[in-house]
């Protein structure tokens, strides 16, 4: 669960960041966004609540939160990445049978999948 949009500023301040106009209107898209967004897709719905937002500043900003384990994103074939608030661990876990598959793929090729702890 992500914060509240009251609590941003809080939370930005608690990892060393400012909550600069642009960055709040970034969260609060990312908060209430009911799908993950590419970049350029976070940027015009930024805009809409501070027209100050840069493309810039939407990167620099995701990259920022993905390092604090705030957000995180998700590479699309031939498209941008899609982004979103949480963690990757906090996402739906992956089916069984395509778990299986790229086990056996892994193994055909000389590898063991592990799980992370």
């Amino acid at each position: 669960m992500s914060p509240a949009p009251a609590d941003i500023h809080q939370l930005l301040a608690q990892v060393g960041m400012r909550a600069t106009p642009p960055r709040v209107a970034i969260w609060q898209v990312l908060n209430e966004s009911s799908d993950e967004l590419d970049a350029v897709a976070l940027l015009r719905r930024a805009q809409v609540i501070e027209a100050r937002t840069s493309l810039g500043t939407v990167y620099r900003f995701l990259r920022e939160l993905e390092q604090h384990g705030l957000a995180s994103s998700r590479a699309v074939a031939h498209e941008r990445s899609r982004w979103r608030l949480g963690s990757p661990s906090e996402s739906t876990p992956a089916q069984p049978q395509a778990m299986a598959a790229v086990a056996r793929l892994a193994a055909a090729f000389g590898y063991r999948l592990v799980r992370a702890t």
